[in-house]
């Protein structure tokens, strides 16, 4: 009898792991992550605290490994991102199980998805790469959904999934109480009703009407592309002058290239056209030169141009300043914005970063905000974008993490209320509405052209979650304690 129950044990866990690995690693496969989080709730209060704890933080580390073990760093690195990770995820779980002796009352179905909140959004504060890994990306394919974190932001996903969960666990528990099997579908069911209604009320009805704007973003060939600079030779005396000779002369061929596509796009009818992220290279000492040609096609075509350049600073300890330059229909920069977070690792180690901050210009066709990739892993710094219409965002990545980190991009459009174009060197490129709709796609891997053309609606929106900010966690954090304190007074009066 022992051994059986050693061995559905095993199974159960077996077939739990699957699903979690499933989840983390297809973003497409929404509801497995909403049915994998139950039964490991299930799975855990069916042992011990410390060991359900265990078990729960081995599920979770394997199926993140596996799933978002995508980022170009040295073996450690990730290993040690996953540990961090699965001590905060599975600290819900162990928090569930001081109060497994009440678990008869409904309001115990809080205890799981509001922990699950906050320790989410405590170990979001300090991870290096941003939302990485958050509850809410698994769900980037439900449209309707994700209309509600216009609202309350990406904790809301969270809770509903661990509520799920909880109450999942519960009517399970309940199996032989009809009646608060019905009270617990009924009040979740609402919630979640209610959830979808606001999703298809918004879709429906707070839809972009405003008229569109043409705009043309382009990618370097891959031909053209300097996929290694030697910053050495660019600053030692006795290899510089060649090394700079060698340099120009394949950069200067790449950003023809760029501004003649540019012109190309204008003539078709583009009143905007922007590069991806460092997709324009020069030297330091040349980058005047580059603004002065940029500013001239920008006013001859009549156009706003944006440059996603990488300036090449050799005599810097930091050589790389990875910049967009907005150009306006006069010629004049209208953005010189410096890439405000670099990726940790390699990136960071030769990026020279100028925090400017979110930068905004006043167009005839909506004020326009720039972002370059990475930066828009960070929620908190997008709230700088708070009253823009349109946010282009520069960007490259690797076939790894595609299109998984364009689709995160989204998520800022819906919380922020903006319309995104996402031009993306080696991933997919996008144009969104601010509900998360998109309007045009192109793959950097399939795509010869390697240029996106978007009808872009001109207006935003004001959403409620850009003026509350992240409130919902308050509110979570609140109704912990609520109903801590509750279900500890019952136990009192028992």
């Amino acid at each position: 009898m022992m051994k059986t129950q050693i061995l559905k044990k095993i199974a159960f866990v077996s077939i739990l792991l699957l699903l979690i690995v499933i989840s983390n690693g297809q973003f497409s496969v929404f509801f497995a992550i909403w049915i994998s989080t139950a039964m490991l709730l299930f799975v855990v209060r069916r042992f011990k605290r410390w060991k359900g704890f265990l078990i729960a933080f081995l599920v979770i580390a394997i199926g993140y490994y596996v799933g978002f073990d995508v980022t170009p760093l040295p073996f450690i690195i990730p290993i040690i991102i996953t540990l961090i990770f699965s001590l905060f995820a599975s600290l819900p779980y162990l928090i569930d199980s001081f109060f497994s002796k009440k678990r008869n009352s409904i309001l115990n179905t809080l205890i799981f998805p509001c922990s699950a909140v906050l320790a989410e959004f405590a170990y979001h504060q300090f991870n290096l790469y941003g939302t990485w890994g958050h509850f809410a990306y698994t769900q980037q394919s439900q449209y309707v959904l994700l209309q509600s974190i216009s609202i309350f932001g990406m904790g809301y996903i969270t809770f509903l999934i661990t509520w799920f969960a909880s109450i999942v666990n519960w009517i399970y528990e309940q199996r032989n109480e009809w009646n608060n099997v019905k009270k617990g579908i009924l009040i979740y069911g609402l919630v979640f009703g209610l959830t979808l209604i606001y999703g298809g009320y918004r879709v429906q009805f707070q839809k972009p009407t405003s008229e569109t704007i043409r705009v043309a973003s382009i990618s370097a060939l891959d031909n053209l592309k300097m996929f290694e600079v030697n910053f050495n030779a660019l600053n030692e005396e006795e290899t510089k002058n060649d090394a700079k000779i060698n340099f120009r002369e394949k950069a200067s061929k790449l950003n023809q290239n760029l501004f003649d596509r540019s012109i190309k796009e204008a003539k078709s009818g583009a009143k905007i056209v922007f590069w991806a992220e460092g997709n324009g290279l020069i030297l330091k000492e040349d980058e005047n030169e580059l603004y002065k040609r940029a500013g001239q096609i920008a006013s001859e075509q009549n156009i706003y141009l944006g440059l996603g350049i990488s300036v090449i600073d050799p005599t810097n300890s930091k050589p790389l300043e990875n910049k967009f330059v907005l150009f306006d229909q006069t010629g004049k920069k209208a953005i010189d914005y410096w890439k405000n977070i670099a990726i940790p690792g390699s990136e960071a180690e030769i990026s020279n970063v100028k925090k400017t901050g979110i930068l905004k210009t006043e167009t005839s066709f909506g004020t326009i905000a720039s972002a370059i990739c990475f930066d828009l892993d960070f929620p908190n710094y997008l709230k700088q974008t708070k009253g823009s219409d349109i946010l282009l965002a520069p960007s490259n990545d690797w076939k790894e993490i595609d299109p998984l980190h364009t689709n995160m991009a989204k998520f800022r459009a819906i919380e922020q209320g903006f319309n995104l174009i996402r031009q993306t060197s080696f991933g997919l490129s996008i144009g969104s509405d601010y509900t998360g709709k998109v309007i045009s796609e192109m793959d950097h891997f399939t795509d010869n052209g390697k240029v996106l053309i978007t009808q872009l609606p001109t207006k935003g929106t004001k959403t409620i979650y850009s003026i509350i900010g992240d409130t919902f966690i308050i509110f979570c954090f609140i109704l912990f304690i609520l109903t801590v304190v509750v279900l500890k007074r019952k136990k009192v009066e028992i």
